[in-house]
């Protein structure tokens, strides 16, 4: 009896210490600021429970604050910042939670209402349109704005190709971009053929889109147009001029109400205060929102941007809330030389629904970004231990997640920070050159078990600045230029020493670990790059252990070291399906133990070269498997040699590798042959590595498999990818595939398969 009393007693005493180790409020659409913040009577606003957490003693401010938000849409039309005075007090965690089994939704999205059948119609509207399309007002407080959404669903504006571009010369730097001051007025300077583009009334409205280069595109403004001649203007700078180089994608224009001839898209403009809408079927929902803002949630401290020290913001924590309706980000006068490597996002920008800027120790865990025009997550500046785990995000308009450090300078703090266990899908859906991850200048990273799929370009990109970048001090309005941290450079470079030694303190974006991801249907529609990509980063950066298959693409390659990058390591990785090479290789940077299965029959491995590159002799390119299950196959290419001489087979050290196709081994061994004539490859065998069931996508090898004898060590599938025992099974059913229809060809370069390939 004396042994129950006390398991009771104890079992009370544990509960209500529990209870005293954190304070809770309440924060629902229902309440009302003036309430006291419980379950009963609950605030109405997340800034509201802000302030009242400020006010709270120390002693409370001791103990964990969870608040939790209920069920229902919480509507933001100010960005809420959470500032030192908002952090956990002496290592105390401050939650923002989803109550149990509910699910709070944090939206800008401001109701379209008064819909009404268009009776008068505009001249240029086409006469399909007629007696289907519907018109409101802009909502009051909305001026210009991107992205419509019901419900759920992003609603797209019209889109119409039908013209090209001229082509043009101009002398271009390194990233394509004009390399002369004289020569900007190209990168607003459309010259075209063909009659889309037209002098419209309300050309503050209309954007042209159009990739000038295949690995980037442009949304810009129109300022004139001159039919006749052919020529036209937009407001801001491009990346790149136009036609810069041969792109698989065609340009075209946005919101303009000639080509409002589809059901299911709508047209903005501003002069008349007007939306025009066709619905899919029937009237305009009464889900109809349009976004007020680009960013919702940002945690920051105090950032001496010009200084050495920030005073970061800590222990702020999101958990289980889902968020939607953000805006898409626009360009400004003046954004040349801000934009993070090939304009991919701006540097420093608050165009993320959430966004980490100076600060640290802080989580977003078992949430859910959707259905945004931009961004879902950003680190910027000064980020560290941050952990981003158990995510859903999907639909989103540009980037999933991006760690944007402080330019190259010697200011390296956006670093250490977790990136884990997210299911990450269809990014990009506005701007293609979105990545799923993509750290720039941020370094030590761990990026793992993420599940990521039918992204339009990368699913993970390490990289940072140009080195040639760095080399033209008198330009600041190309990539990055204007990021870079002159003074501290100019008091830290060595003049002695090699290129590498020179250049990469300055380079943050290194040490980092991309590994045990699950990567399929990426590089879905702009062309170049790789689905696991580094490039103008620093070194220690590796990949490894990580599944990428299924990939279709006009892209190099499924993983790349691209121009400018020395000292990555892609090891124990798995790449199977592709319609383009396994991996793509330039500069000194190894490729060791990986399983390359029936990729691209022109090449499993590119060989290739950046401009300018710097003689780096003998990386290592040994015990892989490449195993091919058809009866043709080019294990080793060379292509692209912007600089000769260099980064070819020959130049590595190759060797301890097997080789085997399937249906002709004769063709492997005279390869192979031919490859010890250049001296590599000499211990190498040309076998089957006899993997347990190739067949059925196991890619385990047998106990007697004759690649042990050379080195290889067996890749454990089991630790890649998701780990579906800790994330939350209520997003699985989020996890869309093919939405479009579309069925991807994967011919695999084969020689009756046409192949686009721009360089």
């Amino acid at each position: 009896m004396k042994k129950l009393i006390y398991i009771i007693f104890s079992i009370v005493l544990f509960s209500c210490s529990k209870s005293e180790q954190q304070t809770v409020f309440y924060v629902s659409p229902l309440g009302n600021d003036k309430n006291i913040g419980s379950k009963e009577a609950p605030f109405a606003t997340i800034e509201k429970a802000k302030l009242v957490v400020r006010e709270l003693s120390s002693e409370k401010r001791e103990k964990n604050i969870t608040i939790f938000l209920r069920e229902g849409t919480h509507l933001v039309t100010e960005t809420i910042v959470f500032g030192l005075e908002d952090s956990g007090f002496k290592g105390t965690k401050v939650s923002y939670e989803a109550y149990k089994d509910e699910t709070p939704i944090i939206s800008s999205g401001v109701a379209v209402k008064g819909w009404e059948k268009l009776k008068e119609y505009p001249v240029s509207l086409p006469n399909v349109a007629k007696d289907n399309v519907w018109v409101a007002d802009i909502p009051e407080g909305i001026d210009r704005f991107y992205t419509m959404f019901d419900g759920q669903t992003r609603i797209p504006t019209t889109h119409k190709e039908g013209f090209t571009f001229k082509d043009i010369k101009y002398e271009g730097a390194k990233s394509m971009n004009v390399l002369h001051n004289k020569d900007r007025y190209l990168l607003r300077k459309i010259e075209f053929e063909g009659g889309v583009l037209k002098n419209w009334p309300n050309l503050e409205d209309i954007e042209v889109g159009f990739a000038p280069v295949p690995w980037t595109m442009n949304l810009l403004e129109l300022e004139s147009v001159d039919e006749k001649n052919g020529i036209a203007w937009t407001v801001l700078e491009a990346n790149a001029p136009p036609a810069a180089k041969k792109s698989h994608t065609k340009p075209w224009v946005e919101n303009v109400i000639d080509h409002l001839d589809s059901p299911g898209h709508w047209v903005v403009n501003t002069q008349e205060r007007k939306i025009y809408y066709w619905p899919k079927e029937g009237e305009p929902s009464a889900n109809l929102v349009v976004p007020k803002l680009k960013e919702y949630i940002r945690v920051e401290g105090l950032v001496d941007y010009e200084g050495a020290t920030d005073t970061p913001a800590k222990n702020i924590a999101f958990k289980g809330i889902t968020f939607m309706h953000g805006e898409r980000d626009s360009w400004w006068k003046g954004h040349k030389g801000w934009g993070i490597q090939h304009d991919w996002d701006k540097f420093d920008r608050g165009n993320a629904m959430v966004r980490f800027r100076g600060a640290e120790n802080c989580e977003i865990t078992e949430c859910r970004f959707t259905n945004s025009g931009g961004s879902a997550i950003r680190l910027d500046l000064h980020a560290q231990n941050i952990t981003i785990k158990n995510n859903m995000i999907d639909f989103v308009g540009h980037m999933g997640i991006l760690l944007c450090g402080y330019g190259p300078g010697t200011k390296d703090v956006n670093k250490n920070n977790i990136i884990s266990n997210n299911v990450i899908h269809h990014v990009g859906r506005v701007m293609k050159m979105g990545a799923a991850v993509f750290a720039w200048q941020s370094g030590s990273n761990k990026i793992s078990n993420n599940l990521i799929h039918h992204v339009p370009r990368k699913a993970v990109g390490i990289c940072g600045i140009r080195v040639p970048i760095l080399q033209k001090r008198d330009i600041d309005f190309d990539e990055a230029s204007k990021t870079i941290r002159w003074n501290e450079i100019d008091n830290a470079i060595k003049d002695e020493g090699t290129f590498w030694q020179k250049y990469t303190p300055f380079l943050h974006a290194k040490n980092n670990i991309v590994e045990n991801n699950e990567v399929y249907r990426a590089l879905e529609e702009l062309a170049d790059g790789s689905a696991l990509n580094v490039s103008g980063a620093g070194e220690g950066n590796i990949m490894r252990n990580n599944y990428a298959h299924h990939i279709t693409s006009h892209a190099s390659g499924v993983m790349r070291t691209d121009d400018w990058q020395r000292g990555t390591t892609f090891e124990n990785n798995v790449i199977y399906m592709s319609n383009v090479a396994a991996i793509v290789h330039k500069g000194y940077n190894n490729i060791i133990n990986n399983i390359i299965v029936d990729c691209s029959s022109k090449e499993s491995i590119r060989f290739a070269s950046y401009p300018d590159e710097v003689a780096d002799y003998g990386s290592k390119i040994q015990n892989n498997i490449f195993y091919e299950s058809g009866n043709a196959i080019k294990y080793y290419n060379i292509s692209y040699r912007a600089s000769e001489g260099i980064s070819k087979p020959e130049d590595c050290n190759a060797d301890y590798n097997i080789f085997y196709c399937a249906e002709n081994l004769a063709a492997a061994k005279k390869y192979v042959a031919s490859k010890r004539k250049d001296g590599i490859d000499k211990n190498s065998l040309i076998t089957d590595p006899l993997f347990e069931n190739i067949g059925d996508k196991n890619f385990k090898l047998k106990e007697n498999s004759p690649a042990f004898k050379l080195g290889f060590k067996q890749i454990d599938m089991s630790s890649i990818g998701l780990k579906e025992n800790e994330f939350p099974a209520k997003f699985m059913k989020f996890n869309l595939q093919d939405i479009d229809g579309r069925r991807p060809n994967f011919h695999r370069n084969k020689a009756d398969q046409e192949i686009y390939d721009f360089w």
